[in-house]
C-alpha cells in the first residue's frame, strides 16, 4: 500500500465491474449496455504481528485518503489503482491467529 510491501498479506481478492445498466426496448427487448462507472474492489487479509499493526488504515478511512495499491498476478502481470479503503476489520481470539482485513476500491484498470 502506498509504495510498500504488506509483508503480512495473506490474500487479496479483486473484483471489477462496469456497473453497465440493461437497455430494453419494446421492438427488440433486451437491446444492449448503458455505460456505468467502472470501478474494481479489493478485499485484502493480513495476519497481524505480536507487535502490532503492520499498516493501519484508520487515517486513510477517517480522511477518505487515497491510497495506491499494486497488486502482482498471473505471468508477472501488475494492477495498479488509486484507491479509497472503506471498510476494515479485526479478528482475534483463543488459538488462532489475529487478522487484519481491509476492503478498498477505485476505477477499474487493465492489467499490464
Amino acid at each position: 500500500m502506498d509504495g510498500s510491501l504488506l509483508i503480512e498479506e495473506k490474500q487479496i481478492s479483486l473484483d471489477r465491474t462496469t456497473n453497465s445498466q440493461p437497455v430494453s426496448t419494446v421492438a427488440k427487448g433486451y437491446a444492449g449496455e448503458s455505460p456505468g462507472a467502472a470501478m474494481s474492489e479489493f478485499v485484502v487479509d493480513s495476519a497481524v504481528p505480536s507487535g502490532g499493526f503492520e499498516f493501519d488504515m484508520g487515517k486513510k478511512m477517517l480522511g477518505l485518503i487515497q491510497g495506491h495499491l499494486y497488486l502482482l498476478g498471473p505471468g508477472g502481470q501488475q494492477y495498479k489503482g488509486e484507491v479509497f479503503v472503506f471498510a476494515d476489520s479485526l479478528k482475534h481470539g483463543v488459538n488462532q491467529e489475529a487478522a487484519y482485513s481491509f476492503r478498498a476500491r477505485g476505477p477499474m484498470t487493465l492489467w499490464s
